[in-house]
């Protein structure tokens, strides 16, 4: 996500976005190719996760294979759209790449990245739910670990969706083509 931030504020730092709608592009198309492009980036990085994970370590996708591919989707969308929300937060390439980092190492612990949720107290495993990663480490836990099936984690599904829906409005709403 910040890798792809920076990129975008590089585009505007540069005025190749405003040159596009010069050339009657809609703003719509650029953030549409935007987010298509990143997404596509990172696909093709869980397809080689996945099968470094799967063929290299012989890591068990659980009873679910789809559902774990799947949240594994969810995923990527989901951070396209943030990193596209981090790209119009951001005034400068560094503040894009600050606040990549930031988000982070943030969002990252408190999400069970780092150490499983369950060994969170419960009032800190609530507060955790504000984080994407809470929702994806929870359903990947169930399916990968404790056997779980797709109708068991579609909640983590849903909420991943949501969030994909919630940082790609901020990013609509405050997408524009000039530093200025």
């Amino acid at each position: 996500a910040a890798l792809s931030a920076q990129a975008i504020v590089q585009e505007r730092e540069r005025h190749t976005l405003e040159r596009l709608l010069a050339s009657s592009v809609t703003k719509e198309a650029i953030l549409g190719g935007i987010y298509t492009g990143t997404v596509i980036r990172g696909l093709i990085q869980i397809v080689i996760f996945w099968a470094v994970g799967i063929l290299v370590f012989k890591v068990d996708m659980g009873l679910s294979p789809g559902a774990v591919v799947l949240l594994s989707v969810l995923m990527v969308i989901m951070s396209s759209a943030f990193s596209l929300m981090l790209a119009t937060l951001a005034k400068t390439l560094r503040s894009a790449a600050s606040l990549g980092v930031i988000t982070s190492l943030l969002l990252a612990p408190l999400g069970g990245c780092w150490w499983p949720l369950f060994l969170y107290p419960g009032w800190l495993q609530t507060i955790a739910k504000i984080s994407p990663h809470a929702w994806a480490t929870e359903g990947f836990n169930k399916l990968m670990l404790f056997g779980a099936s797709f109708s068991d984690v579609w909640p983590s599904m849903v909420a991943l969706a949501v969030f994909t829906v919630i940082f790609g409005s901020i990013a609509i709403l405050r997408f524009r083509t000039s530093t200025n």
